[in-house]
């Protein structure tokens, strides 16, 4: 720790350099090391010394060392009590969010010309911790994770209609983290303009309708996009079953190749959106089987060999790190019975987004499966979230997605 007497020094030189009136943290030197490197994050035992009377959710200072580190929003009720904005000694304004949205964007640019729905901010890994937007073709959908981000708002709206043109922003902040961050859990409005009740977004030359109030996260997975091209490879006459369907991402790829598709997942709305979705591409439904069941009971049912390509990309099984031990069994309970039902050869595409599980988790899962349904597996193809959602090297939180294409092989 610092002795006192330099405490005190430190302390008035700072609140006299503090711009704005902005109060200042001291971080451990050994965070801080961290933090320069560019991970977002400071855990409450991090702290080696706060300002007073420092309000949840106030931006602040960070220094380490004697260093000015960067600039943060701070929340006493999170375990993570800081989150980074940026490295650089900058006010935090409307023009900091234009300035960051413009660079966002000229490099997402370049990599979404197939689709007019993508992830224009993903949080901590776009060095905005705490913000998602997702932009279906003129509307932005936006999420709030964190106090910090809720108190920015009204520069971040501001900012955004700046940069793009847009005929609606509607906020979709439904996290149960927000309750830690003393939000509301539960956030469905329209902040800017009307928000239409379908809009028809392109990928990858598929249509898709998102109903983004009634619609998962923000209204569709766009994480999948380009799994779901990868996914074309493999389809080729093929009986396919795609198991947590939601609205039919995979199963309309999957359509264009398959020799017969069928869709199952529990929510009722799910499976009409998913027919809806095969008209929109000039499929007939009725040529194509949607079953509206709980898809660990409709597997534990199925007959040997129906399928010889079978689909999970369950929703997160762990909202928390108290969830993960169930969300294992979970996982290794739905693979299990998808490699009982298929047969020697057979492909199995297995997805996870929860974040708590990482990748190498998630092949032990997948082993354990395979030893549970008396085969093996080989990796015929392995990939993550597309470049939209990026990750850094600095933050691999950011890297969540798990998805794999495993050939199921017999056992001589």
């Amino acid at each position: 720790m610092i002795a006192d007497t330099t405490d005190h020094l430190l302390w008035d030189v700072k609140e006299r350099d503090t711009k704005n009136n902005m109060p200042v943290v001291y971080i451990k030197p050994s965070v801080g090391v961290n933090i320069s490197a560019g991970h977002p994050w400071v855990f409450s035992g991090g702290i080696e010394k706060s300002a007073p009377n420092l309000a949840d959710g106030e931006l602040v200072r960070i220094y380490s060392d004697k260093r000015f580190i960067g600039i943060g929003y701070h929340n006493s009720a999170s375990d993570i009590r800081l989150r980074v904005l940026t490295w650089q000694d900058r006010e935090i304004n409307t023009e900091f969010f234009v300035q960051r949205f413009q660079e966002i964007l000229a490099r997402k640019a370049k990599l979404t010309k197939h689709t007019d729905a993508f992830r224009l901010v993903f949080s901590e890994s776009d060095f905005l911790p705490g913000l998602v937007i997702d932009i279906y073709k003129s509307t932005a959908v936006i999420q709030i994770h964190s106090l910090g981000m809720e108190k920015l708002k009204p520069m971040i709206l501001s900012a955004l209609k700046k940069v793009i043109k847009l005929r609606c922003i509607h906020e979709k902040s439904e996290l149960s983290v927000r309750t830690r961050e003393g939000l509301d859990k539960e956030v469905n409005k329209t902040l800017f303009g009307e928000l239409d009740d379908e809009i028809i977004i392109q990928e990858n030359n598929f249509k898709f309708a998102i109903n983004i109030a009634e619609g998962q996260k923000t209204g569709f997975f766009l994480d999948q996009r380009e799994n779901r091209k990868a996914l074309l490879e493999w389809c080729n006459r093929r009986k396919v079953l795609n198991c947590f369907s939601y609205t039919g991402g995979f199963s309309v790829y999957a359509a264009s190749r398959a020799q017969s598709v069928t869709s199952v997942d529990i929510s009722k709305p799910a499976i009409s959106a998913a027919r809806r979705n095969f008209e929109l591409n000039g499929y007939l439904p009725n040529d194509f089987e949607f079953i509206a069941e709980d898809v660990f009971e409709y597997l534990k049912n199925l007959s040997y060999g129906n399928f010889d390509l079978i689909i999970l990309d369950p929703p997160s099984f762990a909202k928390n790190r108290s969830q993960v031990k169930n969300a294992i069994k979970a996982y290794i309970t739905i693979n299990s019975k998808a490699l009982e039902k298929l047969p020697d050869n057979g492909l199995l595409v297995s997805s996870s987004c929860t974040t708590h599980i990482d990748e190498i988790t998630f092949v032990k899962i997948l082993h354990q499966s395979a030893v549970h349904a008396k085969c093996r597996l080989v990796v015929l193809e392995s990939r993550v979230q597309p470049a939209d959602h990026p990750y850094l090297l600095s933050f691999p939180e950011g890297r969540y997605l798990k998805y794999f294409v495993l050939q199921k092989i017999a056992i001589p």
